[in-house]
C-alpha cells in the first residue's frame, strides 16, 4: 500500500465499445484504488446532430450511458460534448472536451482537492486534461496508447504544433511500449518524467489450469484490415489440408466481417473457421484458454494488452515484428514475431507449432509466466511512484 494517499482524477474519452468508458483505464483505476487512492474518473460524451443516422453505433452508446455511475468502486461522470469530427478536432483540439468536464472538475476540486489529472491518449484528452489541470493548478500526466501516436506523430512528418506542445507540456508521460516513446520523446526537453509503463493483465479472468487443445488458433480483435485478420485466414488455409484436426476462431466485429467469411465460404472452411462476432471479455480469454496458439500480425499496435492475455491463458502468440508488443515477445523464446500481415511468416510458425507441439511447450511457458508478470497491480505500483515525482516536481518548481 501507499504511504501517501492521493486523489487522482482520470480523464479519457468514452469508448464506443463495451467496457463502462475504457477497459484498460477502468482496471488500472482500480488497481490504483486497490493501493488505497481515490480515483475519479471524467468520460466525456460525443455527441452531434443527426448522430443516429450519420454514427448510429455511438449515438446507441451515448444513450446507454448515464451522466454518472460507480462502476466496481469507480466514481465516474459522462458529461456530453459536441463533436465534431476530424475537421472539429484539428481545429479545437480537445477544447470542447475541456469545457465539459471543467464544471464536474472544479466543483470535486472544492469539495475534496485532486493531487494529480491523469489523462489518456494524446490529442484530444491530452490537451482537455493539460487545459483542466492548468485551470486547477494541478501536474498532468498523460499516458500515450497507440493511435493517438501513430496517426499524429508519423516519423519524417511534423505533427501538429498543438500535439508537439501537449507532448512537451505534459508533467510525466507515459508511453505503453517503446515504440511509441521514440515517436514522442524528441518532443520532451531534457529532464522530463518520460517512462514506458507496460498495461496489465486482469489475473482474475485468467484459469489457472488451461487447456490448450492442439492445433488450434485463434484470433481476437477489430475486423479491420490493420489486424490481418484475413492474412491469418489465408495462412490457416494452406496448413488445413495437411492437419485436418485444425480449427480456427476469429473473435471480434467490424468492417471486413461479411468479406471474412465469404472467403471461408470460397475455401471450404466453414466447418474449420468459426467467426464469432462480440464475446464478453472472460468469455474471449476462456477461449483463449482453450486454444494452442493466439495470432495477430498486425500493424499499428501500441502494445496489444490481447497478446499478453493470450500468453497468460497458455497460448503460443504470434505477433508483428517492430510493434509495440516487441517489448514483450521475444522471437523464438515466449512467443514468435513474423513481419506485419505476412502470410508466409504465419504460414510457418502454424507448421512449426502443428508438426512437434511437445517441442513448444517450455516456449509456451515462459511467455505464460512473463506475461503473469504484468499485472495491473506493478503497472498501478509504478504509476504511483510517476505521479508522486511529479507532483513534488511541480511543488518545488
Amino acid at each position: 500500500m501507499a504511504e501517501k494517499k492521493l486523489r487522482i482524477l482520470m480523464m479519457i474519452h468514452r469508448q464506443a465499445d463495451n467496457s463502462p468508458y475504457c477497459f484498460y483505464v477502468h482496471e488500472q483505476a482500480k488497481a490504483l484504488m486497490a493501493r488505497g487512492h481515490e480515483v475519479v474518473v471524467i468520460s466525456s460524451v460525443g455527441v452531434m446532430p443527426l448522430m443516429k443516422k450519420l454514427r448510429p453505433a455511438q449515438a446507441q452508446v451515448a444513450a446507454r450511458t448515464p451522466k454518472a455511475d460507480i462502476v466496481e468502486g469507480v466514481k465516474v461522470y459522462y458529461p456530453r460534448h459536441l463533436t465534431l469530427g476530424n475537421a472539429g478536432e484539428k481545429l479545437l483540439g480537445g477544447r470542447l472536451l475541456a469545457m465539459t468536464a471543467l464544471p464536474t472538475a472544479q466543483r470535486l476540486h472544492r469539495e475534496k482537492p485532486f493531487d494529480v489529472v491523469h489523462a489518456h491518449m494524446l490529442p484530444r484528452d491530452g490537451h482537455a486534461g493539460l487545459l483542466v489541470a492548468r485551470a486547477l493548478g494541478l501536474p498532468l500526466a498523460l499516458t500515450v496508447h497507440g493511435t493517438d501516436v501513430f496517426h499524429y506523430f508519423i516519423p519524417g512528418k511534423e505533427p501538429w504544433p498543438r500535439n508537439a506542445m501537449i507532448a512537451a507540456e505534459a508533467d510525466a508521460l507515459m508511453a505503453v511500449s517503446s515504440l511509441l516513446m521514440s515517436r514522442v520523446a524528441p518532443y520532451r526537453g531534457e529532464g522530463k518524467i518520460s517512462r514506458i509503463v507496460q498495461n496489465g493483465v486482469d489475473l482474475s479472468l485468467v484459469p489457472e489450469k488451461t487447456h490448450n487443445a492442439p492445433r488450434a488458433v485463434i484470433s481476437v480483435g477489430t475486423l479491420k484490415a490493420r489486424k490481418c485478420m484475413d492474412k491469418t485466414l489465408e495462412a490457416f488455409a494452406r496448413v488445413a489440408g495437411d492437419y485436418p484436426d485444425a480449427t480456427l476462431t476469429i473473435v471480434g466485429i467490424g468492417e471486413m466481417e461479411a468479406q471474412l467469411k465469404a472467403r471461408i465460404a470460397e475455401l471450404g472452411l466453414e466447418d474449420r473457421v468459426e467467426m464469432t462476432g462480440g464475446l464478453a471479455h472472460e468469455q474471449v480469454i476462456a477461449r483463449m484458454a482453450q486454444s494452442d496458439l493466439f495470432v495477430l500480425p498486425s500493424w499499428g499496435e501500441g502494445y496489444g494488452i490481447v497478446y499478453i492475455e493470450a500468453m497468460a491463458a497458455g497460448c503460443i502468440a504470434v505477433g508483428a515484428e517492430g510493434e509495440g508488443i516487441a517489448d514483450t515477445i521475444a522471437d523464438g523464446e515466449n512467443g514468435f514475431l513474423v513481419p506485419a500481415g505476412d502470410i508466409d511468416g504465419v504460414e510457418r510458425v502454424m507448421r512449426r507449432v502443428f508438426e512437434n507441439p511437445d517441442a513448444f511447450a517450455q516456449l509456451r511457458e515462459r511467455g505464460r509466466q512473463d506475461a503473469r508478470r504484468l499485472t495491473w497491480a506493478r503497472n498501478a505500483e509504478t504509476v504511483e511512484g510517476i505521479y508522486l515525482e511529479a507532483i513534488r516536481r511541480r511543488a518545488e518548481a
